[in-house]
């Protein structure tokens, strides 16, 4: 909910100079979507479950007026709950008012709440909308806890949603425009305002909170309840809204954390913060030796967190911002008008605390990003608070969607719209691989199979798992064997491994390469192995022998036949059949056991066709 005090605010420009990104964590791709029926909404909240979007609340126009008549006028909230496949383009609506009270309702078209999603929990603070009862605009003094698969089933069934609701009114949560999400067994409760009434310029009817606030909700699935809850009060540094409070996870990737980036307004001047405050288990700290030139404002942002380098990054998706890039000069501006943007920028933060920001080489095609939504690919690989793992992503990865927010016309003083634009994000790492693979080859000789594989330079490498399947039968893969890695190195290493005894087949071979912290990558060989058929028949020596109490025969067959491997006592009596059947051509192996038999001397035969000749005969000793 932005303000522009023209009557107060002058315009201000200078420059300062900044490289574009030359070499940046990763590479950004946007590929545009249509999903028919997807509602043109803003200011929303969101959760997901089973690939299927839920969203409630926000605004269906764009940025607000200032007169009675265009501030947040009730025709334009969204009174609907909207349900999205996006893997099959399906949209389903609900209207919020048949299933609960209105009293109840209104909450759920209201815009600016607060939300985050733990589990298949949705939790929804506050918001500011129109009330029915007192026939006004207000900031709802609610907390409701929502079963996000539940609702989405009941949305998408036509039935009511009423027993996934639950609400709690607490005066403690009447905020808007605040931002909340849960570290550890806590919910923190950013900065925010209660607004009452139609937003005016001429009249200040809001009252910033000032404060972070820390609690724990108590849902039983019946009732919900608030307890251990303290109130963070800084009337300088938490006197802030329409912020972004991003997850983190902080060097090593034990331990998460939260960063409130931006934020709006300072006093007396409406200009956006640009010092970050840290939440962590230890407190709440702001850092002033860092300033935030990019995105203040409610935007969309992905998060990831590189474990090789310990570097945290948080991608930000236009908005709106105190500077933008201005392409002439290669430098960005300063706009105190807090201008809508297209840039996207990546922030940085290192392992010793510091800071870069960097404007990345790809832009919006429009002014969009304010109040839009990141929806993360769940099947990324990612911590519990949402950041993805940076050094686990291989190659070119479909990171998310972007959805939804405001599009502006100009940068400043324009027209504007709830967007309708949604976007497919595709990140490709720019850093290299722990392990760059020069060569990988195989040799097969008789029943085994070499081989052979070379690296250029190594980085926290453990080691490589051989991975083997049979191509003809759609076998699943196994795991052949292991070799150790260099751990690191910057030389040519050369690695060889055989594959023994394996039967008559085609075989497809791969390399899992593994890291000291656990995260891996694949490497394919080209084509596959080739087993052929044996030459001749072939009945092997028994192993171990002595043996007590079992022991394994091997034997080969150069075609299809009918077999019989029989074993006899001294006395030539036959004490056990191991193999009656027809075998295909190929190499075998049985495991015999002697459990009830006595010690001594057997023999065991190879007997082959309708005519039962006997190929072979081998002496084994039972001892016990």
């Amino acid at each position: 909910m932005k303000i522009f005090l023209l009557i107060f605010s002058s315009l201000f420009l200078f420059t300062l100079n900044i490289s574009k990104a030359d070499t940046d964590p990763y590479t950004i791709e946007l590929e545009q979507i249509n999903i028919q029926d997807a509602p043109a909404i803003q200011s929303f909240a969101f959760a997901q479950s089973e690939g299927k979007w839920l969203f409630i609340g926000g605004r269906i126009n764009g940025l607000h007026g200032f007169s009675a008549s265009n501030s947040f006028p009730k025709q334009f909230s969204n009174k609907y709950i909207y349900v999205i496949d996006p893997n099959t383009n399906q949209v389903w609506s609900r209207s919020i008012f048949p299933d609960l009270p209105v009293a109840q309702a209104d909450q759920f078209r209201s815009t600016n709440m607060e939300y985050t999603q733990v589990g298949n929990k949705l939790f929804y603070i506050g918001g500011y909308g129109y009330d029915s009862t007192s026939n006004s605009l207000l900031t709802f003094p609610q907390l409701k806890v929502i079963d996000v698969n539940e609702t989405i089933n009941a949305v998408i069934n036509g039935t009511s949603i009423a027993p996934y609701v639950r609400t709690l009114t607490d005066t403690r949560m009447q905020v808007c425009g605040g931002e909340l999400h849960k570290l550890g067994d806590y919910f923190y409760l950013a900065g925010g305002h209660i607004f009452t009434g139609p937003y005016r310029i001429t009249v200040n009817n809001q009252v910033y909170t000032n404060q972070i606030r820390k609690f724990k909700i108590d849902d039983n699935g019946v009732s919900v309840s608030i307890s251990d809850f303290n109130a963070y009060t800084d009337t300088a540094e938490y006197h802030r809204r329409d912020m972004n409070l991003v997850p983190g996870i902080k060097p090593g990737g034990a331990s998460e954390y939260l960063a409130l980036y931006g934020g709006v307004f300072k006093y007396n001047i409406d200009l956006p913060f640009q010092n970050p405050v840290i939440i962590d288990e230890l407190g709440i700290t702001v850092d002033y030796s860092f300033e935030q030139k990019m995105s203040q404002y409610t935007c969309s942002y992905m998060t990831l967190y590189n474990n090789t380098d310990q570097k945290m990054h948080t991608t930000f998706f236009g908005g709106t911002s105190l500077y933008y890039f201005d392409s002439l000069t290669n430098s960005l501006k300063a706009d105190s008008l807090v201008p809508f943007i297209k840039d996207i920028t990546t922030l940085t933060k290192f392992p010793d605390g510091t800071y870069e920001e960097k404007v990345l080489n790809v832009k919006f095609p429009a002014l969009l990003g304010t109040n839009a939504k990141f929806i993360l690919n769940e099947s990324v690989p990612h911590f519990d608070n949402g950041v993805m793992k940076l050094d686990q992503i291989i190659g070119r990865t479909f990171a998310g969607y972007i959805f939804g927010g405001i599009k502006a016309d100009l940068p400043n003083l324009g027209p504007s719209t709830a967007s309708d634009y949604i976007y497919k994000v595709y990140i490709t790492p720019d850093v290299p691989l722990p392990v760059e693979l020069t060569s990988f080859t195989s040799s097969a000789g008789g029943r085994n199979v070499l081989l052979n594989w070379s690296t250029s330079y190594e980085t926290n490498n453990y080691g490589f798992e051989i991975e083997r399947k049979n191509s003809e039968d759609n076998s699943n893969w196994i795991k052949a064997g292991s070799v150790r890695g260099f751990g690191n190195s910057t030389l040519s290493q050369n690695y060889s491994f055989e594959d023994k005894e394996l039967n008559s087949g085609r075989y497809n071979y791969r390399l899992k390469q593994i890291d000291f912290n656990g995260s891996f990558e694949y490497f394919n060989l080209t084509g596959d192995v080739n087993i052929g058929i044996p030459e001749k028949y072939y009945l092997s020596q028994n192993y171990p022998n002595p043996f007590n109490p079992s022991t394994v025969i091997k034997y080969s067959l150069p075609e299809n036949e009918n077999i019989l491997i029989k074993v006899f006592d001294v006395t030539g009596k036959e004490v056990m059949t191991l193999v009656n059947e027809k075998q295909n051509a190929g190499y075998y192996s049985i495991e015999f056991s002697g459990r009830d038999l006595s010690s001594g001397v057997y023999f065991y035969s190879l007997i082959t066709g309708e005519n039962a000749n006997t190929i072979d005969t081998k002496r084994m000793i039972l001892v016990k």
